[in-house]
């Protein structure tokens, strides 16, 4: 009989050392285990003007998403280089949000089903060279090895050597070859999402930025692209709308809550006791613009405070991407604030 009453009491107390333990997580008190990761998806430059000084006056890091072919583009709608070397300095993630923002099922998958443009010369208007292309979208073209940069319309690549200009409604592209020659002997080539991935982080990374994260473009990804982008990235980061749990979280498929413009604060950090605090769970939220009408779904300066204040109030871990996977998926290290 005492030995039987000695296994009540020693159960009890385990149970209320259990209970105390979990108290401050089910009062949505300091977190325990998890974590928070905030990711400023396409790059544009009101992160920088809106959601750095915000994060910056909390001591708080992000992963920004960037479009490789958008950075110095001349549109002030993104961030330049200068501006993205001085987060990365501050201690952000500098990410590939891919080349040119497109998905895979808009576009060639492969390297290997990329094909020449069937180009043929416009009659008095050399070098300018035109084709017809099947795709909705295209992605970019490739000339020997250089790409190709997009404009916006035909008058502005008959006056640039190595532009194109793509008219969706009609299917045809105009291109200005860097070597007329190239066309005419059909060398240039519209190129896959796997040629997005991979050109878009040499292009990050020869701008000197250190690039290990892929953030999928509109959030689409498929088991398949999941699989290539182990080619070149180390983690990649989607949508899904939920957190992901230790032990199981596919570091090439990370999952994302989506933050939308009507979003309360309020609402957020729920989302942050309920899955961070209260489970210890790894949530990351995907963000556009912050703090103007720039962007799509984008969110306004004042919540990002409200949620900057809470997670450096209750002590919750706010990581970057990678530093995300080297915590949650290798091991390697403890989370800070």
């Amino acid at each position: 009989m005492e030995k039987i009453r000695g296994f009540r009491v020693l159960f009890r107390a385990l149970a209320l050392t259990a209970a105390l333990l979990a108290a401050p997580a089910a009062m949505g008190g300091v977190c325990l285990a998890g974590m928070v990761s905030l990711v400023f998806d396409d790059g544009l430059s009101s992160v920088y003007e809106y959601a750095f000084p915000v994060l910056t006056r909390y001591g708080l890091v992000a992963t920004t998403g960037i479009i490789a072919d958008r950075v110095d583009s001349g549109d002030p709608d993104f961030m330049n280089e200068k501006q993205l070397h001085e987060l990365e300095k501050a201690g952000w993630e500098i990410a590939s949000h891919s080349l040119t923002h497109k998905r895979p099922i808009d576009i060639p998958k492969f390297v290997a089903e990329e094909k020449c443009l069937l180009l043929k010369p416009i009659v008095g208007q050399r070098p300018l060279f035109e084709a017809k292309y099947k795709y909705e979208e295209l992605a970019g073209l490739m000339e020997n090895g250089k790409l190709l940069r997009e404009r916006s319309n035909g008058k502005l690549v008959r006056d640039e050597p190595g532009s194109y200009y793509f008219d969706e409604l009609i299917g045809e592209v105009l291109v200005h070859p860097f070597d007329p020659a190239s066309a005419e002997k059909q060398q240039i080539v519209a190129i896959s999402y796997e040629r997005e991935m991979q050109a878009s982080k040499q292009e990050l990374s020869d701008r000197g930025f250190a690039v290990s994260t892929y953030i999928t473009p509109h959030n689409y990804w498929t088991p398949e692209m999941s699989e290539l982008s182990k080619r070149f990235y180390s983690q990649v980061a989607n949508g899904g709308d939920t957190f992901n749990r230790k032990g199981s979280t596919d570091r090439y498929w990370l999952k994302r809550f989506v933050v939308h413009t009507n979003d309360t604060a309020e609402a957020i950090i729920g989302l942050v006791k309920e899955h961070a605090i209260r489970e210890n769970g790894w949530v990351i939220f995907c963000m556009h613009g912050i703090g103007s009408d720039l962007g799509w779904e984008p969110w306004d300066a004042a919540k990002l405070g409200q949620l900057a204040d809470f997670l450096k109030k209750k002590a919750v871990p706010v990581v970057t991407i990678d530093k995300g996977v080297k915590l949650w998926v290798e091991g390697k290290g403890k989370p800070g604030v």
